[in-house]
């Protein structure tokens, strides 16, 4: 089976027009699902409309039949008052017999009271019942019935009034109904009657309504089962009544749901639901489909993110080691162009004949374990002649089979670098240079220093001796004491030069054990001492031992010693004093000098440490720089401060009480 032809131009793929494709199709879906959710949206409102339609029509619906009911009754109650008013009329007032009449006259209790009055006649409150008395007696309740009664004579018509409430506490409202008698066109008088209203709602209402619906004046509470009831669920209905505009509030208690439109929601959110799982496999399958767009869309935006790099040249090879690709930036490398290079095979114009073949070095670099696969340093040549030193690496190109297509090479330009650090390297060899230098003029500077005192007294005492030689009046009694401190002169200089050959041998210090207590005796010994000083040692009765190297550490100690015994004679104690004492805080040892001189101020403290930092008129300033490089030889350090018993200077020398090993 041949393998398929693996295309390197594939990687020039436009896929915009595939992008474009795929937001087109995801717009449609988009679009599809929003239609879908506007649906369901636009149902809900609808199926709700259709529902609020329904209960207003069911509303008022029953406000007519309650209307038409409760005038009905209250009809057939004014025809039977009118039958009651001929018989009260022909019996001359005498109490008329009950009729045989509507629902309302044989329900107990709806009709509380009923009695004739006659034109000329004046109602008697005596002989109405207490609860209609005390309606009666309110000056409201009075001016209605008088109303009623005018519009009964006026209107020659049956009028009602109220409901009125009754004054003495009693429960429920009463509705006066008064029904005229008129004789050749002669008012004679109005047959009245007291009605209770709640128990003729009661009466007239059929228990069919009753049970989902809770009826009562719109002044009055609903009934128990309806206090707290739906505000959606509440309204009232209008009862119209000659005299009398009364208005029943109704509360519905069990409201059947419209199913007609409940069910054609119920279908079109299954078709809607359909839709939508519909989308979702369209949407799936166009997810597979964009996988492999996907796939070749990070492949451009790898190859795209390469081709802007700004730091790395890139070319690829095929399997036959021809070269087809290279970026941008590596063409501006070389000074060439993509058509200079792509489809070569071997030898390229950049890359110099004495380093072998490019591709077969870039094969053997990745066939090492990754561990070893690190960049190779080459030169590159320019177009113009000139090499670029860059740092080359390798890896090859792998289908997700694994099957290796061709190889990648990346270079990163050190030129700059490389120069940067063959400056370093020079700098360094003029820096090591410059120390040497240094390390000389220190020697020089300390045998300066430590030979000035020594070499001064041994020419004075010669001058001395050869003038009096030549004066002749020099014996050689008087010879001998001097020769004898040139002597001493001279081996004193030797020390010197000894402990300024071991400071600069450093790297020979050899530590050997030092009783302290017997060191610095010794030294205190050796320091001349001005007049009127006095030298204090304030050592333990038990000597601290430690490895040091005994002619450093006598040349640090003698030079503050003698520091502080120059600075303590210009102090304001008499007499002037310098201390030396031996103190220990946990593994380390202090050797500490004391003077009554003025003292350090703590503004230069951190810097009478420094080379050539002298504040003594003709000092070279090397003596506290070389102690310090000394006691740091030794792993220690020097602190500096105020003496507070002697108010001058105060240096510790703090050495490790063990070997320390560097």
């Amino acid at each position: 089976m041949t393998e398929p032809t693996i295309d390197f131009a594939v990687l020039d793929l436009d896929t915009r027009p595939l992008s474009v494709l795929n937001r087109r199709a995801m717009a449609w879906l988009v679009g599809m699902l929003l239609l879908a959710a506007v649906s369901i949206v636009l149902l809900a409102l609808f199926l709700r409309t259709v529902e609020a339609q329904e209960e207003d029509r069911r509303r008022t619906a029953d406000a007519q039949w309650l209307d038409q009911t409760l005038r009905f009754h209250l009809r057939r109650l004014e025809a039977d008052l009118g039958v009651l008013a001929l018989q009260a009329q022909r019996s001359a007032g005498a109490a008329p017999t009950a009729v045989s009449g509507g629902q309302v006259w044989r329900s107990a209790g709806v009709i509380a009271w009923h009695g004739w009055l006659a034109a000329d006649q004046q109602p008697d409150l005596a002989r109405w019942p207490l609860f209609l008395q005390d309606t009666a007696q309110r000056p409201d309740n009075r001016d209605a019935l008088a109303a009623m009664l005018n519009t009964t004579r006026g209107l020659q018509r049956a009028a009602y009034s109220g409901p009125l409430r009754q004054a003495g506490g009693g429960t429920g409202q009463m509705l006066w109904l008064a029904v005229p008698v008129f004789e050749r066109n002669r008012f004679v008088g109005d047959y009245m009657a007291a009605i209770a209203f709640d128990r003729l709602l009661t009466s007239v209402v059929p228990s069919w309504f009753a049970k989902d619906h809770a009826v009562a004046l719109d002044t009055e509470t609903l009934p128990l089962a309806a206090e707290r009831p739906d505000p959606s669920q509440l309204y009232v209905a209008p009862i119209n009544l000659p005299g009398v505009p009364l208005g029943l509030r109704v509360a519905v208690l069990n409201s059947p749901p419209a199913t007609a439109p409940r069910l054609f929601f119920g279908v079109a959110l299954v078709c809607l639901a359909g839709m939508a799982v519909a989308l979702y496999f369209l949407r799936r399958d166009t997810a597979r489909r964009q996988r492999a767009e996907s796939q070749l869309q990070t492949q451009m935006a790898l190859r795209t993110a390469m081709e802007r790099s700004v730091t790395l040249g890139l070319r690829a090879w095929d399997l036959n080691g021809r070269q087809r690709y290279a970026n941008q930036t590596f063409c501006r490398m070389v000074g060439l162009t993509p058509q200079d290079l792509l489809g070569q095979t071997g030898a390229t114009p950049y890359w110099p004949a004495d380093q072998g073949d490019e591709f077969r070095l870039l094969r053997q670099s990745l066939s090492l374990p990754p561990a070893q696969q690190v960049g190779v340093e080459v030169q590159l040549r320019h177009r113009d002649g000139h090499l670029i030193d860059v740092l080359a690496h390798g890896a090859p190109l792998r289908l997700a089979d694994g099957r290796v297509i061709g190889w990648m090479g990346s270079v990163l330009d050190i030129t700059e670098r490389k120069r940067v650090e063959r400056l370093a390297a020079r700098r360094q060899e003029i820096i090591e240079a410059s120390g040497r230098l240094i390390a000389v003029g220190e020697v020089a500077s300390t045998l300066a220093h430590e030979l000035n005192q020594p070499l001064g007294a041994l020419s004075s005492f010669a001058n001395g001796l050869l003038n009096r030689m030549r004066a002749g009046s020099l014996t050689l009694e008087q010879v001998t004491p001097v020769v004898e401190r040139m002597e001493r002169l001279a081996e004193k200089a030797g020390r010197v030069i000894q402990r300024v050959n071991a400071f600069a041998r450093r790297q020979d210090m050899r530590c050997q054990p030092l009783a302290l207590n017997e060191f610095i005796t010794r030294v205190a010994d050796q320091v001349p001492l001005p007049d009127g000083l006095k030298l204090e040692l304030c050592l333990p009765d038990q000597s601290l031992t430690l490895p040091a190297d005994a002619l450093l550490l006598e040349h640090a100690l003698h030079n503050l010693v003698l520091n502080a015994t120059e600075w303590a004679i210009h102090g304001n104690q008499t007499p002037a004093c310098v201390r030396i004492s031996l103190t220990q805080a946990g593994a380390m040892a202090g050797i500490r000098v004391e003077d009554s001189g003025p003292g350090v101020p703590a503004d230069q403290r951190s810097r009478i440490f420094d080379a050539f930092a002298s504040q003594k008129t003709g000092g070279m300033g090397m003596g506290l720089s070389i102690c310090r490089s000394i006691i740091e030889a030794h792993h220690g350090h020097i602190d500096v401060a105020h003496s507070a018993d002697l108010n001058g200077a105060q240096f510790t020398l703090w050495l490790p009480l063990t070997l320390q090993t560097p």
